[in-house]
């Protein structure tokens, strides 16, 4: 039942990373977690999307920013140590309940209409942030969705940047859990059997994607957010 479960997760995240160059870690962390431990969820999390970069680089480059690209890059660098240390360090259930406060919060202020302009700064601390969630939760997708949400960033450039930026951190955060605290055996074999889901998950998004609206993009985002915090937060009370 656990594999049925997670390949279900995997699919439905797949779909929505493929659409939306957030939606995997939005969606597949907070249920992962409750299917699986916080080390296994997030390895699982960090290897199905290095994957899933990996095949989308190729049809989205055209489309990075290459300038912010690389600023997001060189501040993730210092922010993924510290998001291990909270990832080895925390409690299970105040991991989960603190995950699911996070992502209420990011979406408050998205409902709030949160608006900002870019700076050179700002493209360094989101990139910093988003390391150090990459590393902690799995999910650095939140802190660049606030900001591109904020600073109206386009659909197609916000997808490109944020699945190269993907590809990148989420590659050097489980290298470094990977040296720290290697997963076991079992966890790399259940993420290699997720694959040819993830990649029938990528079929369906990118069809999803040629329909999507800018404004069914930022309902789409809203939605996962709100469902999968309370979800979350149920199991981190009751589980």
């Amino acid at each position: 039942m656990t594999l049925v479960l997670t390949s279900f997760v995997v699919l439905l995240a797949s779909a929505l990373q493929t659409a939306t160059g957030f939606g995997f870690s939005i969606l597949a962390v907070p249920l992962l977690l409750m299917l699986h431990t916080p080390l296994v969820a997030v390895q699982l999390n960090l290897i199905v999307s290095v994957f899933l970069s990996i095949l989308l680089i190729r049809t989205v480059r055209a489309d990075v920013d290459t300038a912010l690209i690389k600023r997001l890059m060189l501040a993730s660098v210092a922010g993924v140590p510290f998001g291990l240390a909270i990832l080895l360090y925390a409690d299970a259930k105040t991991f989960k309940f603190g995950t699911a406060i996070l992502m209420l919060v990011f979406m408050g202020l998205l409902l709030m209409k949160f608006s900002l302009s870019r700076t050179n700064s700002r493209d360094y601390i989101c990139g910093w942030l988003a390391g150090l969630c990459t590393s902690a939760i799995g999910a650095g997708g939140l802190p660049l969705l606030l900001y591109f949400a904020g600073a109206g960033v386009q659909k197609a450039m916000a997808r490109a940047t944020a699945v190269t930026f993907f590809l990148f951190v989420y590659g050097a955060a489980l290298l470094l859990q990977t040296i720290v605290e290697p997963g076991s055996l079992f966890t790399w074999l259940f993420a290699t059997a997720q694959v040819p889901i993830a990649y029938a998950g990528v079929i369906l998004g990118q069809w999803l994607y040629n329909r999507l609206s800018q404004k069914a993009f930022a309902y789409c985002i809203r939605i996962m957010l709100v469902a999968n915090s309370v979800l979350l937060i149920i199991d981190a009370v009751y589980g």
